[in-house]
């Protein structure tokens, strides 16, 4: 097994077109003068001819269009051409997109891909190793794939659900005092996510025994259902507390139900995940608490990490295999720190991310047999 090497800690302070036959969606060159000062590329290699292509499933979504900027953040500094492809979350259209990108660009392609299941990881890991570009590959990996079996699957990088639900967890208990009762709200049954960030709710249960679930239910990623549960418990359980959402969308259900009973801020809410309108609610008291998951960290750092590989900088297989496994870091948002990150992950749109630093963005090395 390889060991885990970095605490698993969350960092609290700063923390595509449609893939047919048309490749990008939008399409940025970058002649390599134009690359940030300090990156030099190795001699003989031009990286103005080196394209990447962005693998999200649409930029409707608020984080994946979050994930493009970062990735095009990267490739602006390395001076490399970068597309968006998005593909609908559908595996078929995503794979299409790649292989298409791949006969287009050939080997100056590589690529930085959320994928659309986790299924697809290995469809998208063999596909670019048999062609000879490189890949990251965020947010999702298919049990029993490890990069160091892919000489061109450069990186993995995964947000740790359980650390991120423990700490937004904490953060609910203490802000009620340690006691009373709460309730949660689950995301969409068979989610992996969802799944996890239960498991740290119920972890961090362990740590606070005066703390009493009344109630759990699963309202599925849903504002609405999240409002409609949380407009039961009012009336149900007199003496709630504190209500922990296991993302952003149903704690605003909760809370837009506890503004129209008068309870807004007397119950307690949790958060996850950093949508813009989950920052405000931070900023102006409505939430205790919510975890940026930072598309400009992971996908901008992922962008590196098979960038660097593309132009030679990188070579993976020297590269110790645990360290190819990673927990990326994110951003614990509270009060203290809500104004800041408002301006640099909505205002500004970029965070300041040294990109040529690709040990910043590991919050922990994952385990793996």
């Amino acid at each position: 097994m390889y060991k885990k090497v970095l605490a698993t800690i969350m960092a609290a302070a700063m923390i595509a077109t449609t893939a047919t036959t048309v490749f990008a969606e939008e399409t940025t060159e970058v002649a390599a003068a134009e690359a940030v000062a300090g990156f030099e590329a190795p001699e003989g290699v031009d990286p103005s001819e080196y394209h990447l292509a962005i693998c999200i499933h649409s930029m409707d979504n608020e984080y994946w269009a979050q994930e493009a900027a970062g990735a095009k953040l990267a490739a602006e500094y390395y001076g490399v051409n970068c597309d968006v492809l998005t593909c609908d979350s559908d595996d078929n259209k995503q794979m299409q997109g790649i292989k298409d990108y791949i006969a287009q660009y050939g080997d100056k392609a590589c690529f930085v891909v959320d994928p659309s299941s986790t299924a697809n990881t290995v469809n998208i890991a063999e596909t670019c190793d048999e062609a000879g570009v490189y890949v990251s590959i965020l947010a999702h990996r298919a049990e029993g794939l490890y990069p160091a079996d892919y000489p061109h699957f450069v990186a993995s990088l995964m947000l740790d659900d359980m650390a991120i639900g423990k700490a937004t967890a904490t953060a609910l208990f203490e802000s009620i005092g340690g006691a009373g009762q709460v309730a949660e709200l689950q995301g969409l049954l068979g989610d992996d996510s969802a799944t996890n960030r239960h498991a740290a709710f119920e972890a961090a249960l362990a740590d606070y025994p005066d703390i009493e679930v009344v109630d759990s239910q699963t309202a599925s990623w849903s504002q609405s259902d999240a409002m409609t549960l949380t407009e039961n418990w009012i009336v149900n359980y007199p003496e709630l507390k504190g209500i922990f959402s296991a993302n952003d969308t149903m704690a605003l259900g909760a809370i837009e139900a506890l503004k129209n009973a008068g309870k807004n801020g007397e119950i307690k809410v949790s958060g996850c995940d950093g949508i813009e309108a989950a920052l405000n609610a931070v900023k102006d008291g409505d939430l205790v608490i919510t975890n940026a998951n930072d598309g400009f960290c992971i996908a901008g750092y992922g962008a590196s990490y098979a960038i660097q590989a593309a132009l030679g900088v990188l070579d993976p297989e020297t590269i110790d295999p645990a360290e190819r496994l990673i927990f990326c870091k994110t951003t614990l948002v509270t009060a203290d720190n809500a104004d800041e990150i408002i301006g640099n992950f909505i205002e500004t749109q970029n965070p300041g991310y040294d990109y040529s630093d690709l040990g910043y963005c590991v919050d922990a090395y994952q385990e793996a047999e």
